[in-house]
């Protein structure tokens, strides 16, 4: 197993380096390029077709379509649309993605998880790279603490550039945040990533109070935050976990992360069969390469879960990334007693589609362990 290490790259103020418009082929003649891909591909891909040539047309596509928003991204001056003044910095930042102004900024990606898990897709298919989120967590804050935490966490990736939420809490649902080393609850994403350039991620984080009292600017972190994933694939250690700091408004907040070459997603169900109704403990995922903990369920600070009339648990994540090099770990650790836990840990590993199980005794439960895979692809 290789040793875990971390990585701290901070969040770039610019992104002038995505507005490079040198050897761009003539607009026309591109676009009529790209109607030819389009009708190449319609005529491939119908059917459930994954054949290579199917795959590098929708490539090309969506190079093409990620070229021609650069190109729109604006030039000299941050557009208001897309920025606020940053107190903390002194000027003014993006807040949201810019890159295509006829994206509706606040559209939720209609993508779901197990999408291709019922096709067959032939040898030679190229598996797409995605990321892991680990952790979030307000390491800095000009209010102390304890923090009063609501607002919003999205990401943006290479499938169609709009919302899936990683973190989203309303201003009568806050998470109390008590010192630097508390982790935000996440409750996505609800698919997995896909990542060909960037991933990027908008925060949008708020305090109710401090110390019972009304702050004159709430915005505890803002900003747009960028994981170059070429970069990474370029010369990032195969095995580690990143951390991208956004140093914004009133907080420095960290984004840890892992990058994961040739991924599937595998999403995960978990069935009491028998045993109490609720589920006190926690869950995680890890790989066996990066051996992080991703957490899925954990009731000391989400409290019991409670089984559904079929018996699933619904925890707060279910989708992971996993490289089809390496193995998913699940550890299920179910209370008994008083703080004492009953642990179990199965490896499962990850495939193209269909699905893989287990049955667990743990603790007083008996429970069925369920992953489903896919692709994650166009």
């Amino acid at each position: 197993m290789a040793p875990l290490s971390i990585s701290r790259s901070p969040t770039r103020p610019s992104f002038s380096t995505k507005k490079k418009l040198l050897d761009r082929p003539n607009p026309r003649e591109r676009e009529r390029e790209r109607e030819r891909e389009r009708e190449r591909e319609s005529s491939s891909m119908a059917g459930g077709d994954s054949s290579p040539v199917a795959a590098a047309a929708a490539a090309r596509k969506w190079e093409w379509d990620q070229e021609e928003y650069r190109c729109e991204s604006p030039e000299d001056s941050l557009d208001p649309r897309y920025s606020e003044y940053d107190p903390k910095q002194g000027r003014f930042i993006y807040v949201r993605y810019f890159f295509n102004g006829k994206l509706d900024l606040d559209e939720e990606s209609p993508v779901g998880p197990m999408r291709h898990t019922g096709k067959i897709f032939k040898e030679g298919f190229r598996l797409k790279n995605s990321v892991n989120v680990v952790s979030i967590k307000i390491v800095s804050s000009d209010y102390g603490y304890p923090l009063y935490v609501y607002g919003t966490i999205i990401a943006r990736d290479s499938l169609d550039r709009k919302c899936v939420y990683i973190f989203r809490r309303d201003q009568d649902d806050c998470q109390l945040i008590t010192s630097k080393d508390d982790s935000l609850i996440l409750t996505g994403p609800k698919r997995g990533f896909m990542v060909c350039d960037d991933i990027f991620f908008e925060i949008n984080l708020k305090v109710k109070d401090v110390h019972g009292m009304t702050v004159d600017d709430d915005r505890l972190s803002k900003g747009l935050m960028e994981v170059d994933a070429i970069r990474r694939l370029e010369y990032s250690p195969r095995y580690v976990v990143d951390t991208e700091t956004l140093v914004s408004m009133h907080s420095i907040l960290d984004l840890n992360y892992t990058f994961i070459r040739r991924s599937v997603e595998g999403t995960v169900e978990i069935k009491i069969l028998e045993g109490p109704d609720e589920f006190h403990g926690k869950i995680v995922a890890s790989t066996t390469s990066i051996p992080c903990d991703i957490v899925l369920h954990d009731s000391k600070v989400s409290g019991a879960l409670t089984a559904g009339d079929s018996g699933v648990l619904q925890t707060a994540r279910r989708v992971v990334g996993v490289s089809v090099d390496e193995l998913l770990v699940l550890t299920v650790a179910a209370t008994v007693g008083d703080d004492e836990l009953s642990a179990r840990t199965v490896q499962f590993t990850p495939r193209r589609n269909g699905y893989d199980d287990e049955n667990i005794t743990c603790g007083d439960y008996k429970m069925l362990l369920k992953v489903t895979w896919s692709i994650v692809y166009f």
